[in-house]
């Protein structure tokens, strides 16, 4: 197969110093959610953009938690769900949920997210038949649920299963011990 070769946003992304992180790690899956029409927003913001692109620190520490995760599970693998994303793309989140109850969830693209300057990355495991382990709940869920704060409360009213919290906990763990830093809704995307 021939090489692929960036144009148009891609290739501004690589101007700006961004790295495809499957440069960095062939072994870390991608599947961006804002490329296609099942996301919370009903469509796909991303136009042919398929690849994950971060900031070249953040794509270090994601090769580091591939090969944690994998040491410990070598059926498993880290399954990148967003990274970099454009003013335009945060725009049109922010005009669906604001003045909504998923407000809180989406920067203002005044100020900007992490997201727009490839610094974060929206992440989940997968089988290696691709699969998503259960995290609980579906991806971009915006509500309660998701948050790490709430898991012993949610698995004792049995909103959460053990298995969905010791799914949540083996993300977090080899994404902390790769350097990132968690807040109460990260790390938390899945089926």
């Amino acid at each position: 197969p021939s090489a692929h070769v960036p144009e148009g946003l891609e290739r501004r992304l690589i101007d700006q110093g961004l790295l495809d992180v499957q440069t960095v790690d062939p072994s870390l899956l991608v599947d961006l959610k804002y490329a296609r029409d099942d996301n919370f927003m009903g469509e796909n913001v991303y136009g042919d953009l398929r690849r994950c692109y971060l900031h070249p620190e953040p794509a270090l520490m994601l090769k580091k938690a591939q090969g944690c995760l994998q040491a410990q599970h070598s059926g498993l693998a880290l399954l990148l769900l967003d990274g970099v994303r454009p003013r335009s793309v945060q725009q049109r989140m922010w005009e669906i949920v604001r003045n909504t109850p998923m407000q809180p969830y989406v920067a203002n693209p005044a100020s900007g997210s992490m997201h727009n300057y490839g610094a974060a990355v929206d992440v989940t495991i997968a089988r290696a038949d691709g699969t998503l382990l259960d995290m609980g709940t579906g991806v971009d869920h915006f509500g309660i649920l998701a948050q790490p704060r709430e898991e012993e409360r949610f698995l004792s009213e049995g909103r959460l299963s053990v298995e969905q919290v010791a799914n949540r906990r083996l993300l977090r763990n080899v994404m902390i011990e790769a350097g990132f830093e968690g807040h109460e809704a990260v790390f938390l995307a899945a089926v």
